[in-house]
């Protein structure tokens, strides 16, 4: 039963961390910008403060929830023998790490958004707005120097969880597909992070761009490993064998 709760825990986490990104001002839906480019990505979010501030709420509370969600799976690691059981122990791990760098990330993109509302009102004190707008450029610069820490987390956790889940099932089936699949795009999210900082004529968009896809098939992966979950399929429930 509590595989089950975690199952449904990680595929609301996944829906809502969905629905927060393509929502987010700035990116896909609502004036989408080059993300890249701070100080218009900064403006994106000025510009709609309210929905900005919600949508990052959601991301904080997605993170939350997959974090739950996963770790439920981690005393099934604990008893699965060999390197799998190891891979996915410390998979697990990984992704708990990198969704908290995200849950720092939210709160320092709370703060810039803030920022941003306060230099529409009217100014008390010594700051003006062009303060305020500066101390916020610099924040989303930090934030954004975050954020390379999960970018850099991610191949590594999605291999290790992929492969991790893969070697529970005996049978190819649509979960242990989508534990190959996960364990794919973690290889292309490395690969991808290791050309770019070779090769940095090739820009921080492309390896964005790249990066948003392969997170995008992980996390669609991770959904269906989540419904598995809450299904009780035996190798992702509490009565799971030791693969």
């Amino acid at each position: 039963m509590a595989t089950k709760h975690a199952g449904l825990a990680l595929m609301a986490g996944i829906v809502l961390v969905f629905v927060s990104s393509l929502f987010l001002p700035g990116n896909a839906l609502i004036n989408p910008v080059d993300q890249t480019d701070f100080p218009v990505a900064l403006e994106a979010l000025g510009d709609s403060p309210i929905l900005a501030q919600w949508m990052t709420f959601a991301t904080l509370i997605s993170m939350l929830l997959m974090s739950f969600g996963l770790l439920a799976l981690y005393p099934l690691a604990n008893r699965q023998t060999g390197l799998g059981g190891r891979l996915l122990q410390f998979g697990i791990v990984t992704s708990v790490i990198e969704w908290s760098i995200l849950i720092i990330a939210a709160g320092m993109r709370h703060f810039v958004i803030h920022l941003m509302q306060r230099s529409e009102l009217p100014i008390e004190g010594s700051q003006s707005a062009a303060d305020f707008q500066a101390a916020a450029l610099l924040v989303h610069t930090d934030m954004t120097a975050v954020l390379l820490a999960f970018v850099v987390l991610f191949p590594l956790a999605a291999m290790m969880v992929g492969i991790g889940l893969s070697k529970r099932f005996v049978s190819m089936d649509a979960f242990k597909a989508s534990s190959y699949v996960l364990a794919a795009t973690g290889f292309v999210g490395l690969i991808n992070f290791l050309v770019v900082i070779n090769s940095p004529d090739l820009g921080l968009p492309l390896m964005l761009w790249i990066n948003s896809a392969v997170l995008y098939i992980g996390a669609i992966s991770l959904f269906i490993i989540g419904f598995g979950m809450y299904k009780g399929r035996s190798e992702l429930s509490d009565e799971g064998s030791s693969a």
